[in-house]
């Protein structure tokens, strides 16, 4: 991908079976997470690159969204590539990205308390798609969500018994991770099947 021109970062995903949230990987389904200097060159890249051209041909279905990062901390790789945009916000939906490197002398304790992060994340109102994705099966992981608005997201995460609290508490006092980041985006624009979130 080196010679893909206006691609400052990407990354291709594979995912868990299900929501994603498992152990056992899901072959049906691959994301493509890219950062790009502009517009131009994301629509270059998918009209004319061999592998994307390729990627579509064998794929039942592909959908996307483009995301404006609107705040966020951490590293990826040792690299932070989601710069917050200086715009004002207007967007509606919006994406939140979540990624860690699990330490793995923890990872088995980490993987025991999934399932019932899952469930709460899967049972969200306002939740409009979730999957968990990954670079390395159980210790390079990361999840990327939709959310009908900022306020569904904070009452999930944030609020007066929010239903993510206790394993944002229980995240600080293991320290399951050796690298993380979160990043929130707007969602600017559906593509594919996404478009249904509109």
């Amino acid at each position: 991908m080196e010679d893909v021109r206006g691609l400052v970062f990407y990354k291709l995903l594979g995912s868990g079976a299900g929501n994603g949230f498992s152990i056992w990987p899901d072959f049906s389904t691959f994301v493509f997470l890219a950062v790009w200097e502009d517009e131009s060159a994301r629509i270059a890249f998918q009209n004319e690159h061999a592998s994307y051209i390729e990627m579509r041909s064998r794929s039942e279905d592909v959908s996307g969204a483009t995301l404006s990062a609107r705040r966020g901390h951490g590293t990826w790789n040792g690299k932070a590539p989601f710069l917050p945009s200086e715009e004002e916000s207007h967007s509606k939906p919006l994406a939140v990205l979540t990624r860690a490197s699990i330490s793995r002398k923890k990872a088995l304790k980490f993987w025991r308390k999934v399932p019932t992060v899952s469930r709460r994340i899967t049972q969200q109102p306002g939740l409009l798609w979730a999957k968990g994705v990954g670079e390395l099966p159980l210790v390079e992981q990361a999840t990327i969500s939709f959310w009908k608005d900022a306020e569904v997201l904070q009452k999930f995460a944030y609020g007066h018994g929010g239903r993510h609290q206790p394993m944002v508490k229980m995240t600080r006092e293991v320290g399951w991770y050796d690298e993380e980041m979160f990043v929130r985006f707007d969602v600017l624009k559906w593509e594919g099947s996404f478009q249904q979130f509109d």
